[in-house]
């Protein structure tokens, strides 16, 4: 792996990671800092998609570290499950609830965090309002285009408020006209909040990343 220098880099990392994951040859070792969107570039087995779903608790590695803000989340002894991580995973494919509204879609990060159900409505409107699809909330998820389905998708990523967001092809299943508007959008969302992107899509790269990290197949 390399990576291009940072103008914050004797900070201390808000995350760090240090993982392997045989079966899929992926070695992993990563900083990123506290409001940083960090891009992962590389061919294709390189291992974006398996860091990901390392950091986010999907994916046990086979040895490594991972620290958040200095608290351990994985290491020889300890495994955090990943609803207690503070960190979520949006994907290209949204996966919204289909029996759900999408206020209900949106709102059920707060609920499984215990908030009562008004106010998980309350921040669900308010993030559905801040993405401009506050008039989708009493649809469901078949009444959506791509693109209102990840506007969705990302406000009920921010209705989560995670400690970090984790981004894999945001806009590469959206069409040309609405990729642009997703792309923008995130450019506005992301500011000061710490992300990790993977894209194919350059444009996506030179919109959203303050610094790219090229991952290569391991030996």
């Amino acid at each position: 792996m390399t990576s291009s220098p940072h103008p914050t880099e004797h900070q201390q990392p808000h995350l760090t990671v240090t993982a392997t994951v045989n079966t899929r040859a992926v070695s992993i070792n990563l900083h990123v800092h506290q409001g940083e969107t960090l891009a992962l570039v590389g061919p294709n087995g390189s291992g974006k998609t398996t860091t990901l779903e390392v950091i986010a608790g999907l994916l046990a590695p086979d040895t490594g570290h991972i620290t958040l803000n200095g608290r351990t989340l994985v290491d020889n002894t300890t495994w955090t499950p990943a609803h207690q991580r503070g960190i979520v995973l949006a994907t290209q494919h949204t996966h919204l609830f289909p029996h759900l509204t999408v206020l209900d879609n949106v709102a059920f990060g707060p609920r499984a965090h215990g908030h009562p159900r008004h106010s998980a409505h309350d921040t669900a409107r308010h993030w559905l309002t801040e993405v401009n699809a506050a008039h989708l909330a009493h649809r469901r998820a078949h009444q959506l285009s791509g693109g209102e389905a990840q506007r969705v998708n990302i406000a009920r990523t921010l209705a989560a408020d995670p400690h970090i967001i984790l981004l894999d092809e945001p806009t590469a299943s959206l069409d040309a006209h609405a990729a642009p508007d997703i792309r923008e959008l995130l450019t506005e969302i992301l500011t000061n909040r710490t992300t990790i992107l993977v894209s194919h899509n350059t444009a996506d790269i030179d919109a959203l990343a303050d610094r790219v990290l090229t991952l290569h197949h391991m030996n």
